[in-house]
């Protein structure tokens, strides 16, 4: 019986102090909750109405807003006299660590309204961190459309010409019988486990940062989680690779031939030059 009430004393002081870190964590804004939820129209994606916080390469603070996208909450349905204009793209879009005042569609809102006063202008920011061709051409279709943009800038680099389809919880573009369409084909069993462990990322900061942890371990070797900045003393660490020319895809050829040139415009935003036979 000493041992059984031992053993509940410390359950109750663990769950205890779990729970006091869980509330200080919480409203102390020290880590986020999960941010993506799964929907039918984009698969995996943001969390309405949810502040996050972020702590990597740099730090970012700010909040998607009802319509699952940083920055004001512009509605799908668009105004008279409103030149709304649609940013697609990665984290280079997103822009998790930059503040609403030095975000650059914020800045180009205000640089356009001086010069034409009678427009408003909006843009909208539907980044999405990891994101190549392929995903954008999908969240353009199935989201970003619904918001009537007069205008959609592709923000592109080398790589996202390639697509990788790096998450199995995303709608893939892909060719089939020759025609380009959006497969929403999700494996069963790997929704089954991110709705179940969602549970609880969502609604407890320590569980996401323990769930994040457990991927990085995946990702990284343990030692160099560890010791960071000076895990060369104890490993070569080898140079990144040099960006070589890449193959341009059937599926990257079908969307690029696909995009109205009316109203939507492709910015290289990266230091290299795009391969000549994407142009």
């Amino acid at each position: 019986m000493k041992v059984l009430k031992q053993i509940a004393l410390f359950c109750i002081a663990f769950l205890l102090t779990m729970g006091l870190s869980e509330l200080f964590i919480r409203t102390s804004h020290l880590a986020s909750v999960s941010y993506t939820e799964f929907y039918d129209d984009i698969g995996r994606g943001r969390r309405k109405n949810l502040d996050y916080l972020y702590f990597n390469e740099g730090f970012g603070i700010g909040r998607y807003n009802k319509y699952r996208y940083i920055g004001e909450a512009n509605p799908p349905e668009k105004p008279e006299n409103v030149f709304r204009v649609a940013l697609m793209g990665d984290s280079y879009v997103e822009a998790w660590q930059v503040f609403d005042r030095d975000y650059f569609g914020n800045i180009a809102e205000k640089i356009l309204e001086e010069k034409y006063p009678n427009l408003h202008f909006e843009f909208l920011n539907f980044g999405r961190s990891g994101f190549d061709i392929a995903d954008m051409y999908a969240y353009q279709k199935n989201f970003v459309e619904s918001f009537h943009p007069d205008l959609i800038l592709y923000f592109l680099e080398k790589p996202a010409l390639q697509p990788v389809y790096s998450d199995p919880l995303r709608p893939s573009t892909i060719i089939e019988n020759d025609s380009l369409i959006i497969s929403f084909d999700f494996d069963s069993t790997d929704l089954k486990i991110y709705q179940t462990t969602n549970i609880l990322t969502q609604n407890s900061s320590i569980m996401n940062m323990l769930n994040i942890s457990r991927k990085r371990a995946i990702e990284t070797s343990v030692t160099k989680i560890l010791f960071d900045k000076i895990y060369f003393l104890f490993n070569s660490i080898e140079p990144e690779p040099e960006i070589s020319d890449i193959i341009i895809e059937p599926v990257t050829e079908k969307i690029v031939k696909s995009l109205d040139p009316a109203n939507i415009i492709i910015v290289n935003r990266d230091k290299h030059a795009l391969p000549e036979e994407f142009h």
